[in-house]
């Protein structure tokens, strides 16, 4: 008889529990058909502007020279803020002949200009002599490496 009560109020909470609470009724959603994305805001008035960012000279002591640049644009909207658009790579020995008058005249100004970076030099003190990278040997002791 227990087993039989035991069954029946398991059962009766089986059925409780599977009506549960009545859900109350979903809320009502309109389907407004497809998105219209939200347009990319309209970007700062900016000035395009151009320059210099890097220039690398390369002498050799028998003579030749290699003179690289890179020109990069930015935009300047103003206030401090700047970012870059572009940015190329160039060399002054390229042998279009458009260039040629072009890459003669900038190395002439590189010249004037190294003679003043030569005297800047010599006024803020010359370059230091280094210490040979084998010295003579104290008394007899192996050559040191400096």
């Amino acid at each position: 008889m227990r087993g039989v009560v035991v069954v029946a109020i398991v059962l009766g909470f089986g059925v409780a529990w599977a009506e549960g609470p009545k859900a109350e009724p979903p809320p009502v959603i309109l389907d407004l058909g497809p998105v219209q994305p939200t347009p990319a805001p309209t970007p700062e008035p900016a000035t395009r502007r151009r320059l210099i960012t890097s220039i690398t000279i390369q002498n050799g002591a028998s003579g030749e020279t290699i003179v690289n640049f890179e020109a990069t644009d930015v935009a300047d909207e103003g206030k401090g803020k700047f970012h870059t658009i572009a940015s190329a790579r160039y060399s002054l020995s390229d042998d279009r002949a458009k260039l040629k008058p072009l890459s003669k005249k900038i190395l002439e100004q590189i010249r004037v200009l190294e003679r003043d970076m030569l005297d800047f030099a010599e006024v803020a003190g010359p370059p230091k002599a280094r210490p040979p990278l084998l010295s003579e040997p104290d008394s007899g002791s192996q050559p040191s490496m400096r």
